[in-house]
């Protein structure tokens, strides 16, 4: 009786568990359609500032946010969730930064780690790399408004000389069963190339008017895309993750029901067999 009584309990602990990973990843389904609708609506907008801001650094205007200078120091900004049960999501994006940071390393220059969401963070301190600030509730709900003041203090720090390169690594999101982690250059603006364009412009009042209001904006809708993309994967990632747990707990509950009711039948036919045979002796 003592092995069909740890059989049960061991089932009613696989059903408890099933049930909280089943609502788990019912509640990351309903919060992946509206943040996917969000990333995928930000994403061409932003290209389109990338776009406007290569065609108008292709006339040789200039911009204190454009200026290439020589890279002695680094900041890294990664972009990952401030909660866990979401599979390998901020592992691969830990690793990509860290990967990063070392090859700065290799070259010379001074790395410092920007954590945006508090599991990237403890993910790189406990491989080595501590950020220098973790900022918590910039990803799962991200809000323009926190997006920007965090690209406004980058683009202070850049426009001082406390850094020469702005990096963000975040995770693409391409299909719900697909996100991939990326890392783009966002100080100085304009260093990944994307095609200009053909055709004249005009520029009205004058192109240096331009410049200063489109390239602060360009870095800020970059950093807020790569956000609610990295919302959106995480998203998907935890309706994989709890997907896969619910199902491994379905499994297992039904191994230990078999087991179970095989037990139970054997104790069944056990206790019959004692019957009859006691019934035999009486004869």
């Amino acid at each position: 009786m003592a092995n069909l009584r740890e059989l049960r309990k061991r089932r009613r602990s696989a059903q408890g568990a099933r049930k909280i990973t089943r609502t788990m990843e019912l509640v990351a389904s309903a919060k992946l359609k509206k943040a996917t609708e969000s990333a995928l609506a930000s994403r061409p907008y932003a290209e389109a500032l990338r776009e406007l801001v290569a065609r108008l650094t292709a006339t040789g205007a200039s911009h204190p946010l454009l200026a290439q200078r020589p890279v002695r120091k680094v900041l890294i900004m990664l972009a990952a969730s401030d909660r866990g049960l979401c599979g390998s999501f901020n592992a691969n994006l830990a690793s990509m930064a860290l990967a990063k940071a070392r090859e700065h390393k290799a070259a010379g220059r001074e790395v410092e780690l920007l954590a945006l969401g508090k599991k990237g963070g403890t993910t790189c301190a406990f491989l080595g790399l501590a950020p220098k600030e973790t900022r918590t509730g910039l990803v799962g709900a991200t809000r323009y408004a926190d997006a920007e003041q965090v690209a406004n203090q980058a683009i202070a720090a850049f426009a001082k000389g406390d850094y020469d390169l702005v990096e963000v690594v975040y995770s693409r999101f391409i299909t719900p069963a697909r996100q991939v982690p990326e890392l783009f250059p966002l100080l100085p603006a304009g260093l990944d190339k994307v095609e200009a364009g053909k055709g004249e412009c005009e520029f009205i009042p004058d192109i240096d008017t331009v410049l200063s209001g489109t390239v602060p904006m360009a870095v800020r809708t970059a950093l807020f895309s790569a956000l609610l993309q990295t919302s959106a994967s995480e998203h998907a990632a935890r309706r994989i993750a709890m997907k896969n747990a619910s199902d491994a707990a379905g499994d297992m509950v039904r191994s230990i029901s078999l087991a179970y009711n095989r037990g139970r039948q054997g104790k069944i036919t056990q206790e019959i067999a004692e019957i009859v045979g006691a019934v035999e002796a009486m004869a």
